[in-house]
Order: structure tokens, then C-alpha cells, then sequence
């Protein structure tokens, strides 16, 4: 609190007499000395009771420090001493899983903002005197060897010289960055605080007077407390170090890749620049490998029926599979998720991939390198001589790729691959536009998947409400006036969202004879998507329509995600029928439970294949088979 603030306190109050009060605030201001101060010296009123003053009126509790004990070591390990000292707060104790600290100032949102989002835990602030402040942080990182640790806890002990040192060049006024933490830690921080908030993709973006950096959680970008200015070219410049970058060049986009072991798990970060007008912008995308053992079964597809669908295309011998959707839409994960599913060792696998974001056991994965000469194109024809059962392509982006893909389903493979198209049906008429023959598109697709990433409603805030009369109307449910949907109110554990997690919205799109004909004979796109309705496509509104009906997410997360405007009415006798297979909501806890079973017998029998594969191997080198 600023020294307005406490003078706006007592003039409220009536602790001290107003002439008298009137008089210390002009010595004050004569003599610099801070107001609480003299006050105390002059025996005014007792401190105790000044701060308990102070603290009633700012909705916080006063807490005295002067016979503190000294924290201990899981709390000294949670809050160093370089938070401690910067945010002028000292760590009390950890009670029910909540942080209980002492502040100079419990009101500075600025600082708060730091501490949580170093120690990444609910907060409970006290105010306490400055005085009480430095003498406690005095007893405790005088009397321990916490202030030697690591921020993070044993990251790294690198200071800000190695930095400058290791990357060759200097990072601007090294007084301003003096005393601070290291930028490595700092980068480290901003890393590890991603990982532990579930991110994506961690943006560094450069402005005219600030650094701003923002998180994609669960699709959506959330801004983080922004560092000092100063530091930007020194933060851009260690990202650029760690991705064997070069970190002289600033004018040209750059690539690049490192990894960072987090809590015991391996993130791979992927990292991308750009030149803008104001420096150099960074996204860093962090890929975990255990998320594509998500499974098929926890993708999002509504109902077993449309998994039923999408495991039998799986089966098949040879044809084409493609996924459709924009960036970030969960393309690449359906798509590992089916190759595990089938990985098993008498398959040969091979995928070509731009670029391999997960590593994935027993199957072959090529990167592309355009400047080797590995294209979609010339990969695809290479691993055509590699004796494979199942194709990955990770895109069709030409002419060329597609009749390649086509000839490789055509010649008895199942092949894999994306577009970006923005429902299933558009996919036929976009290879069609890329120059391929209608009959050749006709033979070789046989299933289309089209999908968006809509946020879960948290667990922990979720709540029941009557949505309005136009809402029903827009999404075809005008007829039950009583219905009762559900939403977020927002909570501590989804930091006030209302959503944790995401859950895939599908369109099934299962090319059959009578559909293959229509493309054979050039039938528009329009009475392609009416015809896969009649045989039970569920368009991506109508799948995320029934997500809100089940509690899974809500009207207006389906709305951000694609298009709910509804141009295709269902008819009144399917209504009924749709809304009696309406399943109770399960809790994303629940059904993680409820699915564990299944996933770990999926999972062990691809552990029991990849061994007896092995098995069978090294008896085949030692002669015996």
C-alpha cells in the first residue's frame, strides 16, 4: 500500500485525534520517514493495533511476525527466497492445501499475480508491518541453505553471466537484470508453469512497451504477467539457444526443437519465430507423448454407435481414411489414436510426417526434409517400395500427393491422411478441386472424419440453468420448454473458466456403394451431405447439441467451434427418438475411472504383442525359430 492509501485509512478511522494525525502526515512528508513508522515511534498507538486497523479495512486478517518459527522445507522448496524478497512476502505455512503468507501490501494485484503463478497454489495473504517482513525474511533465508536453491527446485544453477556467456552476445543493461532471477530460470518458469496449467502453445510477443505472454489452454489464449521489458531479448534469445537456433538472425523466420523434463515427464517443444515490427514473436509448442494414449474410446465420439462406425473403417484392408478440421482441431491425435490401435507387430506402419510430433513405438516415422528431397510426394513413393500394411500421410496438400495416396489405397493399402475442409463432405469436393477424377476419388475413399475441440465444463463449478427461449429455437429444442442444461460458474481448480479439459465434436461421414456412385456420376456436395444424413451422419452442431444435452460442455463453446446455424432441420419423430438415447452426464473423473479397465486391457495387449514380437526375434537371430 502506498502512503495515500494508509493516510485515506486513519483519516477514516479514529484512532488518532485528527489534529494530531494531520501533523505526523506533514512530518512524514518533511522527513521521508514512512507515516506507520512515526506513528509507532511516537507512541501514537501500539503497531499491533495500527495494523489490525489498517488490515480491517482492507478485508485481510494481521498477522504478527516477530516470534515467527521458521517454515519448513516443503514450504522453503515451494517459495524461494528471490519471490520472497521481490514481492516483499514471507511463506508462513501450507494448511489443507492452501499457502498462507504475510505481505507489506495484501492489495498489490501485480505481485500476488507472481507468487501464484511460481507456486501454483491457493493463496491466503496476511498483512504484516515492513519491519516484521525483513526481519523474517532475515531469519529464514539467513538460517537455511534455501536461498542457494534453484527457483525451481534443482532446474538448473546457471546465473545470468552463463547466460550472457553461453549465448555470446549481450542482452542489453545487465544492471537493470542484475539482481533478478536468471533468465534461464525465468524461462524455466514460464515453462514449467504451462505444463503444470495444462498449455499447448506458450506465446512470446513483442510490443512497443511491453512483453506480453500468453498460454493456449484448452484452445482459448490466456495472458500471464508480463516480464520487464529488458528481458525480452535475453528470454527470445535462451529459447533460441535451447532450440539450436541462430540466435544472430532476427530478419528470417526460424524453426526449431529441444526438450525439457518436467515433474519426470519428457515435453518436447517445438518452436517457431517470427520477425514482426516490434522484435521477434516466439510459439513454443509443447507435445507430451502420453497424450496420444488418450484412446478411441475417450476421443468424444457421443455414442458407441459412431465408434462402432469408426472401428470398422479401421478393419478395413485398404481405402482411405481422412480427418478434416482446422489447425489445433485434435486431427493428429484421432489419428494416432487409430494407428494404436492397430499397431500390432504384424503390421508394418509407416508414416510421413511434417512435422513427427510423437514417437510412437513399433512404427516407422519419416520427417519430411524438403531440402533432402523428402517431400509428401517423394516420401509417399519411397515408403511404397517399403512393404507397408498402413500409410500415415500427414497431409494431402496437392495434385501430386493426392494420386499418390490414391494409387497406394488403390494397390491395397489403408491409408491415413488429413484436409483442411470445414465439414466431411466438403473433403470430396476438395480433392476433386485439387485436379483428381471423380471416379478415382469414388474408388479409393472410404470414410471421412471431420472434428472441432470444444472445453469440458469443470467438474467442480458445474451447475444446472434454464437456457432462453431463442436459444432452444436456435438449436431446434424450442419444443422443451423445461429443459435444463449445464455451465461452469467458475472456480479456483478452472481458474475461473468454468471449463477443464476438451472433448472432440465428429462427423462420421462412412463412404458406402450408394454413395460412391453419387460421386462417380459428379452429384453436388450438397445431396452428398443430405444422403450421409439419411444414413445417420450426425452433423458436428447436431454432435455438440447432444454434448450440451449430456452436461458434457455448453451452447456457446459448440457455437465458438462451428457453425450452429441450423439449415437442415431434424424431423419431429427423430427428435423423440434422440432425445430418449440421451445418456446421463458422467463426470470427466468418472469417466476416466469408468474407462480405466478398458484402456489398461488395450494397452497390455499392445505390451504383449510388441514382447512376443521380440521374443520371436531373438529366437530367429539365435537359430532356434
Amino acid at each position: 500500500m502506498n502512503e495515500q492509501e494508509i493516510k485515506d485509512i486513519l483519516m477514516q478511522s479514529d484512532l488518532i485525534p485528527l489534529d494530531e494525525l494531520k501533523k505526523i502526515i506533514e512530518d512524514s512528508a518533511a522527513s521521508g520517514t514512512k507515516l506507520t513508522k512515526l506513528i509507532v515511534d511516537r507512541n501514537l498507538i501500539g503497531k499491533e493495533q495500527l495494523y489490525q486497523a489498517i488490515a480491517k479495512k482492507i478485508n485481510v486478517e494481521y498477522r504478527k511476525l516477530d516470534d515467527m518459527v521458521i517454515p519448513s522445507e516443503e514450504v522453503l522448496r515451494v517459495y524461494p527466497q528471490d519471490l520472497a524478497s521481490t514481492t516483499r512476502s514471507v511463506p508462513i505455512f501450507i494448511k489443507n492445501g492452501i499457502f498462507h503468507i504475510a505481505m507489506e501490501d495484501p492489495i498489490d494485484v501485480f505481485e500476488i499475480d507472481q507468487i501464484q503463478l511460481l507456486i501454483n497454489y491457493p493463496i491466503e495473504i496476511y498483512l504484516s508491518s515492513p519491519e516484521e517482513i525483513e526481519n523474517a525474511l532475515n531469519l529464514i533465508y539467513t538460517k537455511t541453505e534455501t536461498g542457494k536453491q534453484d527457483i525451481f527446485g534443482g532446474y538448473g544453477e546457471i546465473g545470468e553471466e552463463s547466460v550472457m556467456t553461453e549465448q555470446g552476445a549481450s542482452f542489453g543493461d545487465s544492471e537493470a537484470l542484475g539482481g533478478v532471477t536468471s533468465i534461464i530460470k525465468i524461462l524455466d518458469l514460464i515453462i514449467a508453469q504451462s505444463i503444470k496449467d495444462r498449455a499447448s502453445d506458450i506465446h512470446i510477443e513483442p510490443e512497443e512497451n511491453i512483453t506480453r505472454i500468453r498460454f493456449r489452454i484448452d484452445g482459448v489464449l490466456y495472458e500471464i504477467p508480463s516480464p520487464p521489458k529488458e528481458w525480452e531479448s535475453a528470454i527470445i534469445s535462451r529459447v533460441k539457444v535451447l532450440a539450436n537456433m541462430d540466435i544472430a538472425e532476427s530478419r528470417m523466420p526460424q524453426d526449431g526443437h529441444f526438450q525439457q523434463i518436467i515433474d519426470d515427464r519428457v515435453i518436447d517443444c517445438r518452436v517457431s519465430t517470427l520477425p514482426t515490427i516490434y522484435g521477434e514473436n516466439v510459439v513454443i509448442r509443447l507435445l507430451e507423448s502420453s497424450t496420444v494414449n488418450i484412446g478411441l474410446e475417450r476421443l468424444g465420439f457421443t455414442t458407441s454407435k459412431d465408434l462402432e462406425k469408426y472401428e470398422k473403417l479401421l478393419a478395413r484392408p485398404y481405402g482411405i481414411i481422412l480427418s478434416t478440421g482446422p489447425t489445433g482441431s485434435g486431427k493428429t491425435t484421432t489419428l494416432y489414436s487409430a494407428l494404436m490401435r492397430i499397431n500390432m507387430p504384424d503390421k508394418n506402419i509407416i508414416t510421413l510426417e511434417d512435422p513427427v510430433e510423437y514417437r510412437l513405438g513399433l512404427i516407422r516415422q519419416v520427417q519430411i526434409n524438403p531440402k533432402a528431397g523428402i517431400t509428401f510426394s517423394n516420401g509417399l513413393r519411397a515408403i511404397l517400395r517399403q512393404d507397408p500394411d498402413v500409410i500415415m500421410v500427414g497431409e494431402i496438400r496437392d495434385l501430386e500427393t493426392a494420386k499418390m495416396a490414391i494409387e497406394a489405397a488403390l494397390t491395397g493399402h489403408l491409408v491415413f491422411s488429413t484436409l483442411h475442409t470445414n465439414d466431411a463432405p466438403s473433403s470430396i469436393a476438395r480433392l476433386l478441386d485439387m485436379g483428381v477424377d471423380s471416379f478415382l476419388v469414388a474408388a479409393s475413399i472410404v470414410g471421412v472424419v471431420a472434428q472441432r475441440l470444444v472445453r469440458t465444463i469443470c467438474s467442480k463449478c458445474k451447475e444446472t440453468y434454464q437456457p432462453t427461449k431463442a436459444t432452444l429455437k436456435k438449436w431446434g429444442l424450442e419444443e422443451d420448454k423445461n429443459l435444463v442444461v449445464y455451465r461452469g460458474k467458475g472456480c479456483s481448480e478452472c481458474k475461473g473458466t468454468g471449463y477443464k479439459g476438451r472433448t472432440g465434436l465428429f462427423e462420421l461421414m462412412v463412404v458406402d456403394d450408394e454413395m460412391k456412385e453419387m460421386i462417380n456420376q459428379g452429384t453436388s456436395i450438397v445431396a452428398i451431405k443430405k444422403k450421409a444424413q439419411e444414413k445417420e451422419m450426425r452433423l458436428l452442431w447436431e454432435d455438440g447439441r447432444e454434448k450440451v444435452l449430456q452436461g458434457i460442455t455448453t451452447f456457446e463453446e459448440v457455437s465458438r467451434v462451428c457453425d450452429a446455424q441450423i439449415d437442415l432441420a431434424p424431423k419431429q419423430e427423430q427428435s423423440g427418438t434422440q432425445q430418449s438415447e440421451i445418456k446421463p452426464y458422467v463426470s470427466l473423473e468418472q469417466d476416466i475411472l469408468r474407462k480405466k479397465d478398458n484402456k489398461l486391457k488395450t494397452v497390455k495387449v499392445d505390451n504383449q504383442a510388441v514382447e512376443g514380437y521380440s521374443n520371436r526375434m531373438a529366437r530367429w537371430l539365435s537359430g532356434k525359430e
